[in-house]
């Protein structure tokens, strides 16, 4: 019993029975040899836990966890890479109706070429902008798209809120939702209102913009058909004008009355010439850098020392080679000054307005009198050259004057007829006439209401030069209404009599405006049905598919 107690108490210290080593080890069935009392006793063997990183589904599933983890960084790789490259060239799909998002071929061409250092600032927050509408949206497509196309051409908006120290830089007042282009190489600038981007069609069928459709559909009952953007045109116009070596200047003189010519200043500034406005009494000579002259409507008389200037600027030191173009007004004032010199080159304005009794040609409206009508430009001159590139070569004429040629040549002194009066059965309707007037049979004539007058030179290597005198016969021809309505050419015929005498010529690009009218994508029933099955059923059937035989796989690892 003793011998019992002491096997088990020895057992409880943590000895093992021998047999219980030999069955835990293993050794083949060799013999192990005795111990002897030399030698020491071994310590028994433990059970060996086995490695968790020797576990099948530890391999396995670390492997998978590896490869999830490399597929996903790849992909955010890919997508940083992908962003930095996409935000450097600006690579993306347009998908809407009429690609309202898209650069021209002919603006990706030029912007790329581009050998200056462009800036543009824009006055408003970029999120913002792209927020507030479709055409403002498009400013912003347009502006990174050309930024992605030319590294020297860069682009920053600017709050005038937090930096107002920023309207330091520029004389003239800066709004919000304005554009600044500037050229480094230049030093020039021009200021562009988002807002006038956007060009409205009315039920009349002409197009305008903003502040004239607000007016014709608020007063005069007309409708909305339509809305363009003329964003990217004047975009690449204003970046021409600002980057040309040489432009056209054409500088305007006030000081006399003169009437509005914003509008022609309009189409002159976004067919890249450079405008200026001088007062002509109050500087000793007209600028220099003058090529183009014009004296628009005056309604007082120039002064003698007034006149002295500009003929000294016409006939530049007898070299010649400068153009004035006088415009007149409707209103009856009393210019004697005006007169003379005029009658020097030849030319003298009607005293009345031209009336167009062909039906076919002439326009009742809001008068009793035809005084609004057809002007036809000369097909054997320079100015009908110019204006046919782009439309037709017929415009509106509305209480315009005659021009009349007191000669066709005399000495180096030449006159030619630029537009008249379709006919033969046009009178002039005189300032003095009363309601008693009325005309005589032998009064119906034609009329021309564009004349150019010119003086020429001939250098020592007998190429002529000329300094010429281009008198139109009303301001009216070139208003708002009629240069900016689309179903008139008053803008071509306008920017014709600087074309046919500048270089700045053929400098433009013409773009086509991009509609905003919605166009919708028409789904056949059959088709509806089809795609909806593929979206509602057969995808996620088979999502979930896939999903069943993944887990089924990954169970049996």
């Amino acid at each position: 019993m003793a011998e019992n107690e002491e096997i088990k108490n020895g057992q409880s210290a943590g000895e093992i029975p021998e047999e219980t080593v030999t069955e835990e080890t293993p050794e083949t069935e060799e013999a192990v040899p005795e111990k002897t009392a030399e030698e020491p006793a071994k310590e028994p063997q433990k059970k060996k836990k086995k490695s968790i990183f020797n576990n099948k589904k530890f391999k396995y599933g670390s492997l998978s966890v590896v490869f999830t983890i490399m597929f996903i960084a790849g992909i955010v790789l890919i997508n940083v890479i992908l962003n930095l490259v996409l935000d450097r060239f600006h690579v993306e799909a347009d998908l809407t109706s009429g690609s309202i998002f898209t650069l021209s071929d002919e603006t990706v061409d030029y912007v790329s070429s581009l050998d200056d250092d462009i800036s543009i600032f824009v006055t408003a927050d970029k999120d913002e902008l792209k927020g507030a509408g479709q055409l403002y949206a498009q400013t912003v497509e347009f502006l990174d798209k050309m930024a992605g196309l030319n590294s020297r051409f860069t682009v920053k908006y600017v709050n005038l809120l937090q930096d107002p120290d920023f309207t330091n830089n520029y004389v003239e007042t800066l709004q919000n939702y304005q554009v600044i282009v500037q050229s480094a190489k230049t030093g020039r600038y021009r200021i562009l209102s988002i807002n006038d981007f956007m060009k409205y069609k009315l039920s009349d069928g002409n197009t305008y913009d903003y502040s004239e459709a607000s007016m014709y559909v608020s007063y005069g009952g007309l409708t909305v058909t339509d809305y363009s953007s003329s964003a990217e045109s004047q975009l690449v116009s204003a970046i021409m004008s600002v980057s040309l070596d040489d432009p056209t200047v054409v500088t305007f003189l006030t000081g006399y009355g003169e009437s509005d010519s914003s509008a022609l200043e309009t189409i002159l500034k976004d067919n890249a010439y450079v405008t200026q406005t001088v007062e002509i009494e109050r500087v000793e000579a007209v600028p220099e850098n003058t090529d183009i002259l014009v004296i628009h409507g005056p309604t007082k008389d120039y002064s003698l020392d007034s006149i002295t200037k500009v003929d000294t600027w016409l006939s530049n030191d007898g070299k010649y080679g400068k153009n004035l173009v006088f415009i007149a007004t409707p209103d009856p004032a009393e210019t004697p000054n005006l007169d003379e010199y005029l009658a020097e080159w030849g030319i003298e304005v009607g005293k009345g307005y031209v009336l167009q009794f062909d039906e076919n040609h002439a326009y009742y409206t809001g008068s009793p009198l035809p005084v609004m009508q057809d002007i036809e430009m000369k097909t054997e001159t320079a100015y009908y050259e110019a204006m046919k590139k782009s439309s037709g070569t017929s415009f509106i004429g509305y209480y315009v004057r005659p021009v009349i040629k007191l000669w066709e040549n005399e000495g180096n002194l030449a006159n030619v007829t630029v537009a008249s009066a379709y006919g033969e059965n046009c009178i002039m309707f005189p300032f003095t006439a009363d309601e008693n007037w009325a005309p005589s049979e032998d009064s119906f004539s034609a009329y021309d209401v564009i004349v150019e007058a010119s003086k020429v030179q001939f250098a020592d290597n007998n190429e002529p030069t000329y300094s010429k005198v281009i008198v139109c016969g009303g301001d009216q021809l070139f208003t708002d209404y009629f240069t900016t309505a689309s179903n008139y050419s008053n803008g071509e015929a306008a920017l014709s009599l600087f074309d046919a005498n500048s270089e700045s010529s053929g400098k433009t690009i013409s773009i086509v405006e991009k509609s905003f009218a919605a166009e919708t994508y028409q789904i056949e029933r059959s088709t509806q049905i089809a795609i909806g099955i593929t979206f509602a059923v057969i995808i996620p059937i088979a999502i979930i598919v896939i999903g069943i035989i993944v887990w089924l796989r990954r169970r049996r690892l």
